[in-house]
């Protein structure tokens, strides 16, 4: 009798081991259309300010105050995103990508702020965003096509 159930127990246990093996477990949330696009609209716009400001550096056209509506503007759309990210299940690692992005962002602002004085500090600060959203759309696209 004793050798029946010890032998039913490790059956059981077998099996839910197989089971649990065949199951498939998710680590990361699943593709977001409207991330994706947010990203690249946040991208653009982004990269029109890096465009404007190099185009008029040196000169009045590329002071602050003639950004401040567009730096309004992304900063809308980076909270959208930010609010969606937070929302999905298994999303930390959006999350945390977003959080960056809204980092490099206040950090341009306060230095557009300062004024820029040349184009070397504008690459180096475009280079960074960009870098930042080819990661965000990376990995959009992974799970897009199911990897993950």
């Amino acid at each position: 009798m004793k050798k029946t159930i010890i032998y039913s127990k490790l059956i059981f246990i077998v099996l839910f081991a197989a089971l649990q093996g065949c199951s498939s477990i998710r680590l990361i949330s699943d593709y977001d259309e409207t991330t994706d696009n947010l990203t690249t609209e946040i991208q653009q716009k982004i990269s029109q300010v890096f465009v404007k400001i190099e185009r008029n550096i040196g000169t009045s056209k590329a002071e602050y105050s003639n950004f401040i509506d567009q730096y309004d503007d992304i900063r809308v759309l980076v909270n959208t995103i930010e609010v969606r990210a937070n929302s999905i299940d298994k999303n930390k690692i959006v999350q945390d990508q977003v959080k960056e992005i809204i980092s490099m962002l206040d950090n341009l602002e306060k230095l557009h702020m300062l004024k820029f004085n040349g184009l070397k500090e504008l690459t180096s600060l475009k280079d960074g965003f960009n870098r930042a959203f080819s990661a965000i759309i990376k990995l959009q696209t992974g799970l897009k096509r199911g990897k993950s």
